[in-house]
This record gives structure tokens, C-alpha cells and sequence, in this order.
């Protein structure tokens, strides 16, 4: 559609909450199958509360890991975005940004949200 997500060259940032672990494989699946991880420079994943499945299943960070990993580009799981329960950062979309998913992640936002 013309409403398409556009991801190449994008940091993509994904969170949600209350979803269970195949539910997160499932959306994860879709994107990867419909190419839309192919040229995206990085992944930053919320806290996703309230998503366990239930005790000795896969976890949504194994999930993350399983599906992600083999992409061989940054990914931070656990960014302080959108449902978390610890303060929360804004993160503008659509602008540009430096990443960094090492030891110590950081993002750096390289031009305004807001144009005069």
C-alpha cells in the first residue's frame, strides 16, 4: 500500500506490551519476510511488560535474539520507550541519529523534530 513502512537506511525502534512471546515471533516473522529488516541500520526494542509466556517457553527477548541475531546489526533490547515503567525517553521519528549498541548503547539525535 502507499502506507507501507519505509525501513531502508532506518534505525527501526519497535515496543509494545501485553503481547506474548509468539505473538512478537509472529510480527517479527512478517517484517523479516516482507524484507523490511533488509538495510535497516540498527533495532531498538522497549521493555515489552507484561509479555511472559508461560514458565519454561521462549521468552520475547529469545525471540528477539532468535530472529534478530542473524541480521548482524545493532540491536538494544530494553530501551526506555514507550510502555516501561521507568522514565520514559522521547525519541523523535523521522530524523536523523547516530547509534551505538555496544557495551554502553547510546543514541544520539543529529537534527531538530521540529522545523521553524
Amino acid at each position: 500500500t502507499p502506507w507501507e513502512l519505509e525501513t531502508e537506511g532506518a534505525l527501526l525502534v519497535l515496543e509494545d506490551r501485553g503481547m506474548k512471546p509468539w505473538q512478537v515471533d509472529r510480527a517479527l516473522t512478517h517484517l523479516q519476510q516482507a524484507g523490511k529488516f533488509r538495510g535497516v541500520t540498527g533495532v531498538v526494542l522497549g521493555d515489552f511488560p507484561e509479555c511472559e509466556g508461560p514458565a519454561g517457553t521462549e521468552t520475547v527477548r529469545d525471540v528477539v535474539a532468535r530472529i534478530l541475531s542473524p541480521l548482524k546489526i545493532p540491536v538494544v533490547y530494553g530501551a526506555a520507550i514507550g510502555h516501561t515503567a521507568r522514565s520514559m525517553v522521547t525519541l523523535p521519528l523521522g530524523v536523523r541519529a547516530k547509534f551505538e549498541a555496544g557495551a554502553t548503547p547510546w543514541l544520539e539525535i543529529l537534527e531538530p523534530a521540529c522545523k521553524e
